[in-house]
């Protein structure tokens, strides 16, 4: 029988822990004191953990070490969350389907009971069971809350229905601040008790001499190799709103897979079911008409006769949009694109949406245009539009990728050339 976690905390809250060598995220569990100390100081003195910041601002950071361990046992991704420079908890992954690929039910259950007796045993408590159909959370799951010195432990456990049976979608233990554990209670009164007002928003939008005018506090989601770049998007959205979301349970509410994140439909179906359990607004601002891909084909085939660059398409194919995309010869298809009411139109809801402090998400065929320094090189994304600088002709844009990509450019007319959708996902008050 190990010390209860109760006893393990007061040990050590007299000096600073050193981690060991051995990746153990047990280091987390030791220092009670850590939770008042500046974030920083708490990585540095845990460096064998494996964290690096997610952006330049230094707000969360993320260790996707491949021999990372709790008490002994592997784990996956861990996300360390600050606000106000000081920590407010650690989500540690367990399982999820994104990352670990499909997991058989007893498989899952037997996990959970394992992870479920551990911290009974660590702590010396048996933990409370929330509701599982509890308001605050994105999707119905078992959870168990342990309080201890400094931390909350909550333990969540989320499937969903199949055909037959359950799918496991993911088991995590978050460690939440004490300062912070009164959030895990409060959203069981509702999701959104904690969303910002559409008013107040616009004070989140800021202007550089240069021109740029942009929104500033959007959260870093990094999606690693996961395909969720929509759930991930949303995720960065529903953050910065103030609603405490993740793109594993958004991914199941959307019933998204780490192999279905490039298709347009899909994501926009992801992000309809997302919506409706977060009471937000899905407007989507723009998305193309098959009228006009047939007359914007038939100008494209002109022009490319004419000049002579590029090849043309059949004469009236029946193209999928994105094929088209990934084909043409971007320079003539911009000239056909990128004028007119239609691109006058896409530039003024961009304008229109970061003026009011509102961020917009950014279907687009990834390679139409050369990107230096992505993990993608082909095929559908989605990213986050957060500015614009009408002067410059240019949208300032994020990608879910982590550190390196919180704050880009691209010319207006090159990126409505490539795009499929533009959305907003708005509080409804």
């Amino acid at each position: 029988m190990s010390r209860p976690l109760t006893a393990l905390v007061l040990v050590m809250v007299a000096g600073p822990v050193s981690a060991a060598a051995v990746p153990d995220l047990e280091v987390l569990f030791l220092d009670a004191q850590m939770w008042d100390k500046p974030v920083g100081e708490v990585l540095r003195d845990r460096k064998p953990l494996g964290f690096h910041w997610l952006s330049k601002e230094r707000r969360d950071a993320r260790s996707t070490r491949g021999d990372l361990r709790l008490w002994n046992l592997p784990v996956g991704e861990t996300i360390l969350r600050s606000r106000e420079g000081k920590l407010h908890s650690f989500d540690i992954s367990i399982y999820n389907r994104g990352d670990n690929g499909v997991l058989e039910t007893d498989r899952f259950e037997a996990l959970t009971e394992k992870w479920h007796a551990l911290l009974v045993d660590k702590t010396g408590l048996e933990g409370e069971k929330m509701n599982r159909t509890q308001k605050g959370s994105v999707v119905s799951a078992d959870r168990w809350v342990w309080k201890c010195p400094g931390a909350f432990l909550v333990l969540t456990s989320s499937k969903s229905k199949a055909d037959r049976g359950f799918t496991p979608e993911f088991l995590k233990l978050s460690l939440v601040s004490v300062t912070y554990g009164k959030e895990i209670y409060e959203q069981r009164s509702g999701l959104t008790r904690g969303m910002a007002r559409r008013r107040d928003l616009v004070a989140n939008r800021t202007s550089r001499p240069n021109g740029d005018v942009f929104v500033e506090g959007v959260p870093m989601v990094d999606q690693g190799r996961k395909g969720y770049c929509a759930v991930a998007s949303a995720e960065r959205i529903f953050r910065y709103y103030g609603l405490p979301v993740d793109q594993h349970a958004m991914a199941q509410v959307a019933e998204s897979s780490a192999r279905g994140g490039t298709n347009p439909k899909t994501m926009i179906e992801a992000l309809k079911k997302v919506a409706g359990r977060t009471k937000t607004r899905l407007l989507v601002h723009y998305e193309p008409e098959s009228r006009k891909i047939k007359s914007e084909l038939k100008a494209y085939n002109r022009l490319i006769r004419k000049n002579e660059k590029g090849r043309p398409f059949p004469d009236g194919a029946q193209l999928p949009y994105q094929y088209f995309l990934a084909r043409c010869h971007a320079p003539t298809l911009r000239e056909i694109r990128a004028r007119g009411t239609s691109f006058d139109r896409f530039q003024k809801q961009i304008r229109d949406n970061i003026d009011a402090g509102t961020p917009l998400l950014w279907a687009l065929q990834v390679g139409v245009f050369p990107e230096k320094g992505i993990p993608q090189q082909g095929g559908g994304h989605m990213r986050l539009v957060i500015g614009y600088n009408q002067k410059a002709g240019e949208l300032i844009y994020t990608d879910s990728w982590g550190p390196g990509h919180e704050f880009k450019r691209m010319s207006t007319a090159n990126a409505y050339t490539a795009t499929m959708h533009l959305i907003t996902l708005k509080p409804s008050q």
